[in-house]
């Protein structure tokens, strides 16, 4: 009987530490009524949902920073009417 080859060690998942507002923080910490297994839970969720939606190209926008030169020109553009 052939031998199955041997599995890496570690975790199966990538650890990502996350910083946060306080204020955001501490809005979810009261959603998840302190627990922080349901807070990391209620955050996994949240940013599973938004990449579902998410296409590629805003993904990347998000990295080279265009979402935020498009808020500034909007707002420059209403601020002139």
């Amino acid at each position: 009987m052939a031998r199955r080859g041997r599995r890496k060690g570690g975790p199966r998942y990538k650890k990502v530490s996350l910083s946060l507002p306080k204020r955001l923080y501490s809005i979810l910490n009261g959603i998840a009524m302190g627990d922080d297994r349901k807070l990391n839970r209620l955050i996994k969720g949240i940013l599973e949902e938004k990449l579902q939606e998410a296409t590629v190209a805003e993904l990347e926008a998000y990295i080279t920073g265009e979402k935020e030169e498009e808020e500034e020109t909007l707002k420059e553009e209403t601020e002139q009417e």
